[in-house]
């Protein structure tokens, strides 16, 4: 069977071609084996729940007794047109290599378990990864929406994470507050960052990467706090990061970066802003 970062594909039910990861042990492996759900099928399974559905893209929770929370977070692609079924390998499988990119650079990732391929006729007619179930924690817009103090002062929670993936050289591409996650009980304890699918890797500390993370966090922020974001938010993720551009430069780049709508395709190529 085919290597994916040095291991080999399992051959798993119904036709599946898993890959698992050291964050199982071979019991556990063989007991989620049994439970995985079918990534070339739309259809959400009886003992699954829905978390998000878009254009193929299925996010599921599954069972997973195995694993301390009983749950684990399976991540799916089913790829219809043929166009994406040649291009599979920028789905579920970049987001998994990229997952154990950004934990190598010490970004703090959910823990990766396993990678699946569904194939039909020699083509993969869908993919999907399989990781932790982020138990006790929330999403930073959930617990800044519903913040007594603000959204704007809440969101400053979520800066230690921003100023990690710039020191790491870690451009996630969609560095939103949906995406980086919190402890409940004590939000200042750490943070956990999701949805690696698009991420590019660069030298640390690249100068322009986070006036990107800054306008992209920005302008996916809830449309009546972005003014305010642009002011103490942003000044204290200047400082976080101890950037060597000074502050009424910086905050001018980020403000030029918010009045250019980018495409997936522009923010895939980024670079500093003029």
């Amino acid at each position: 069977m085919r290597d994916l970062l040095g291991r080999k594909a399992i051959s798993g039910p119904r036709g599946l071609l898993v890959w698992v990861t050291d964050a199982l042990s071979a019991d556990s492996a063989a007991t989620i084996m049994e439970t995985l759900p079918d990534p070339s099928s739309e259809a959400v399974p009886e003992t699954a729940k829905l978390l998000k559905q878009a254009r193929q893209r299925l996010v599921l929770q599954i069972d997973a007794g195995v694993l301390p929370s009983g749950k684990a977070v399976a991540k799916l692609f089913p790829l219809k047109s043929p166009i994406s079924r040649l291009r599979y390998r920028k789905y579920a499988r970049k987001e998994f290599i990229n997952y154990h990119e950004a934990a190598a650079r010490k970004v703090c990732v959910p823990q990766v378990y396993a990678y699946l391929e569904k194939r039909h006729f020699g083509f993969v007619a869908g993919s999907g990864i399989v990781i932790e179930w982020l138990e006790g924690q929330r999403d930073l817009l959930d617990i800044a929406s519903n913040s007594p103090q603000g959204y704007a002062q809440a969101a400053q929670l979520g800066i230690p994470a921003l100023v990690a993936m710039y020191d790491a050289g870690a451009m996630h591409i969609d560095a939103r507050d949906e995406n980086i996650f919190l402890p409940e009980k004590d939000p200042t304890s750490g943070y956990c960052v999701i949805d690696w699918q698009y991420a590019s890797f660069h030298d640390p500390r690249s100068e322009w990467m986070l006036e990107h993370l800054a306008a992209y966090y920005i302008r996916n922020a809830p449309t009546d706090q972005r003014t305010a974001l642009c002011d103490a938010w942003l000044l204290e993720l200047h400082r976080q990061a101890h950037h060597s551009v000074d502050f009424e430069s910086f905050s001018a780049r980020v403000l030029a970066l918010l009045g250019a709508r980018q495409s997936v395709r522009a923010r895939l190529q980024l670079r500093p802003a003029k």
